[in-house]
C-alpha cells in the first residue's frame, strides 16, 4: 500500500457549528478506476470520526479505487437533518472537486451503523428534502451504489429517549413524521441504486432482523441487493477474515457497477 497517496484535512464544507473535513486515499494516477467510494463512519450519530475507516480506505485505494472518508455534524453539533445534509454535500463535493484528479463516473457510499443509516438515506432519497446547504451548484446528490454495514434502517421503533431521540431532535411520539422521513426503509423506490448489505449474526447493538427487513423492501422494489450475514459482532468487518473479504467484495461490486450500471442521473 506504499503507493497510496493520503491527503488529510481537506475542508469540503463550512457550517455554523464547525468546518467539515475529508481525507482522500488515492492510487497511482495510472491505476485509478472511475468510481470513488465515500466512507461514512458510525457512532450512534453523536460520536466517531472519519479515521475509523482509514485502513479500509487505504486498502481500497491499493486496489485502484479512490476512497474518501468524511466528517458530518454530530448530534452534539446539530440535530437531524444536519448530518444528512453533510453527507449529501460530501457527494456533491466529490463530483465538483474531483479529488481523485478527474470527475468520477460513479460515486458509491459505504457506511457503518449510524453512517450506514446516513448513506442509505442519501441513496434512497437524494433529491428529496432536505437539500444540502453547500456551494456546489447543480451537482447531484445521487449515488450509484450503497454498501451498508449493520445500519439502523427503520427509526420508527426507536425509544422515546436515548441516542436516536437526541439525533432526531425529539422522541418519536412527538415527531413521528420526521422519523418516517428519516427511515431508509420507508423511502425505498425502484430508483434506489444497487446495494450490498452486511450484518453480523452476533451483533449486540442492532438486530439482523432490521437489515433483513430493509433488504426485503429493496427486493420488493426490484432493486439489486445482496445481504451477507457472517458470524460476528457489530464490528466484524474490521477483523480478519472479514476485513479482506469485504474489501474484495467491494472491489467486485464496483466492477459490476462499472460494467452494468448506466449513469443514474439521480
Amino acid at each position: 500500500m506504499s503507493d497510496v497517496t493520503v491527503d488529510r484535512e481537506i475542508r469540503f464544507k463550512r457550517t455554523e457549528e464547525r468546518d467539515l473535513f475529508a481525507t482522500t486515499y488515492l492510487p497511482p494516477a495510472s491505476e485509478r478506476l472511475d468510481t470513488t467510494i465515500l466512507l461514512v463512519h458510525g457512532g450512534v450519530w453523536n460520536r466517531g470520526e472519519r479515521s475509523f475507516f482509514a485502513e479500509r480506505a487505504r486498502a481500497l485505494a491499493a486496489r485502484g479505487i479512490p476512497a474518501v472518508t468524511v466528517d458530518y455534524r454530530l448530534a452534539g453539533d446539530a440535530t437531524y437533518p444536519a448530518a444528512l445534509k453533510d453527507v449529501k454535500s460530501a457527494v456533491r463535493w466529490t463530483r465538483a472537486a474531483s479529488p481523485a484528479g478527474r470527475r468520477p463516473r460513479r460515486v458509491v457510499l459505504c457506511g457503518h451503523s449510524a453512517g450506514a443509516h446516513l448513506a442509505a438515506l442519501t441513496a434512497a432519497a437524494p433529491n428529496d428534502t432536505p437539500p444540502p446547504d453547500d456551494a456546489f451548484g447543480d451537482e447531484r446528490c445521487g449515488v450509484d451504489g450503497l454498501i451498508g454495514f449493520a445500519g439502523p434502517y427503520d427509526l420508527l421503533g426507536a425509544r422515546e429517549d436515548g441516542e436516536t431521540a437526541e439525533f432526531m431532535g425529539g422522541p418519536p411520539s412527538a415527531i413521528a413524521e420526521r422519523y418516517r422521513e428519516a427511515s431508509p426503509r420507508e423511502r425505498v423506490t425502484p430508483d434506489h441504486p444497487p446495494a450490498r448489505l452486511y450484518h453480523g449474526t452476533e451483533d449486540e447493538w442492532l438486530t439482523l432482523r432490521e437489515t433483513r427487513a430493509y433488504r426485503d423492501a429493496l427486493r420488493l422494489a426490484g432493486v439489486d441487493v445482496e445481504l451477507r450475514t457472517p458470524s460476528g459482532d457489530h464490528f466484524f468487518f474490521q477483523d480478519d477474515p472479514w476485513f479482506e473479504r469485504t474489501v474484495d467484495d467491494t472491489v467486485s461490486f464496483v466492477g459490476q457497477l462499472r460494467i452494468d450500471s448506466p449513469d443514474s442521473g439521480r
